[in-house]
């Protein structure tokens, strides 16, 4: 170890010990037990936190009720009770939950300071942060900027809302740490200040609890709201709402534009994953790997090798000649419009769906009378779509009570050289736990089908 890393390890020794300090036998209360929520309390217990743990459903996952014991968590499950908030230090809230439920209205008029999971995360980092925000193809770029790092010999860890809860993340060793973050992870930050942002796009989604988009605009502009002179901006040049909503930032604005492939060194037909929007998220990328030293070689050759994420537009299979496709992050109209221009000329039977987000279906509407062969409707939003599709002169619709039902409905509506694709334009929860595991059963009906 040389002398400029010894110090810098005595630096994160003594920070590390200042923290622990600070968290030791304070109460906290932890909101929602998902991943995030869960990850917290292993943090905090392991401090000498006293954490409180309180959750809306009234059964969670058997392992982690077991861990939770082991840390010494006080557990409440099947609703959030005052006993959460009494002689509480400090409340940390998961993405799910709302801030507007009684209790944490209460907490407020207590002066309780109440903050996200990646404020928490963010008192035990130091190492730089590349915090990927936008409505749509942020697990993309995220992934991507983590597999162009990692090309160029740099040292990351990949967190935030694509999977590893930030909290999670001991960046000791580490040269990055590369971070998609929601809306919902911004509205509680304090001192959350990434070192780069980037913010992809901004289309209407989530206004069933953001209320407006203005709403909506001033959460994702938070992303930038800590940073300075120091940091950097990477923002869309092409998306109007974003161009205006960085006006306000202090941080260097870098941009990227459709009408500028030059920067990714290639040809925009060579990259593996299709789609306009994915030029868009590789662009976006690549600046940031510029940024962090990596060469413009090592950004193509990721680019043309890169086979895309899970859950997005994510080939299956092929059962007689029919292709399936998951698309299960489509999870708002925007989403589901970008994933039927990829497969613009074929025929498409498409599966909709889910928890309604309350946005405007008047564009997707159009564009399926346009473009597609036949719906199948599933979840809580079926009424909804149907209304709307019918409404714009589309009657090929069809109701489905479970993902199985609806896969294979879909199928006998196929021919051949078609395409089955579950882009849902929902939220998952009516009928599963989140998007990936609503993606993991369509995928092995689909594979059953075969």
């Amino acid at each position: 170890m040389g002398s400029g890393e010894l110090d810098w390890f005595l630096v994160y020794l003594e920070s590390f010990f200042k923290i622990k300090m600070e968290f030791k036998n304070k109460k906290v209360t932890i909101y929602g037990l998902g991943k995030s929520g869960i990850a917290s309390a292993r943090k905090l217990s392991r401090l000498g936190t006293k954490v409180f743990a309180t959750e809306s459903k009234s059964v969670i996952d058997l392992s982690a009720n077991e861990e939770l014991k082991r840390l010494g968590v006080t557990v409440e499950l099947g609703g959030h009770t005052e006993k959460s908030i009494e002689g509480v230090d400090l409340i940390v809230v998961s993405p799910g939950v709302h801030l507007d439920i009684p209790v944490l209205e209460e907490a407020r008029k207590r002066e309780i300071p109440i903050i996200s999971e990646i404020e928490l995360a963010y008192q035990f980092i130091s190492k730089p942060i590349i915090a990927v925000t936008g409505t749509n193809g942020k697990t993309t770029t995220t992934t991507l900027i983590g597999e162009m790092l990692k090309a160029g010999g740099k040292k990351v860890a990949v967190a935030g809302n694509i999977g590893l809860p930030l909290v999670e993340v001991d960046d000791l060793g580490l040269d990055y740490i590369v971070a998609e973050i929601s809306s919902y992870q911004l509205e509680t930050i304090k001192s959350f200040r990434p070192w780069m942002s980037l913010i992809l796009n901004i289309q209407p989604d989530h206004l069933e609890r953001h209320h407006s988009m203005e709403e909506y605009i001033d959460r994702k502009a938070r992303i930038f709201m800590n940073q300075t002179g120091d940091d950097y901006l990477i923002y869309n040049q092409d998306d109007p709402r974003v161009a205006e909503m960085v006006k306000k930032a202090r941080a260097r604005l870098i941009g990227f534009s459709r009408s500028h492939p030059e920067i990714i060194t290639l040809d925009p037909d060579e990259i593996k994953i299709p789609g306009r929007h994915n030029l868009e998220n590789s662009m976006a990328a690549a600046q940031a790997a510029y940024l962090c030293g990596v060469g413009k070689k090592t950004v193509a050759g990721v680019l043309r090798t890169f086979p895309g994420v899970e859950h997005r537009i994510e080939y299956v299979t092929t059962a007689r000649g029919v292709d399936f496709y998951n698309d299960s992050k489509g999870t708002n109209p925007d989403s589901t419009l970008v994933a039927l221009e990829t497969f613009s000329g074929r025929g498409i039977v498409l599966i909709l769906g889910g928890r309604d987000k309350g946005v405007s279906l008047q564009a997707l509407s159009h564009k399926v009378r346009e473009v597609v062969k036949a719906v199948v409707l599933i979840g809580e939003a079926a009424p909804r779509f149907e209304r709307s599709l019918k409404e714009h002169g589309f009657n090929a619709t069809y109701l489905a009570g479970s993902m199985e039902e609806a896969a294979s409905r879909a199928f006998s509506l196929a021919g051949k050289n078609d395409v089955v694709l579950l882009s849902p334009a929902c939220a998952s929860f009516d009928m599963f736990s989140n998007y990936e595991e609503r993606g993991i059963v369509f995928k092995r009906v689909c594979l059953n089908l075969r």
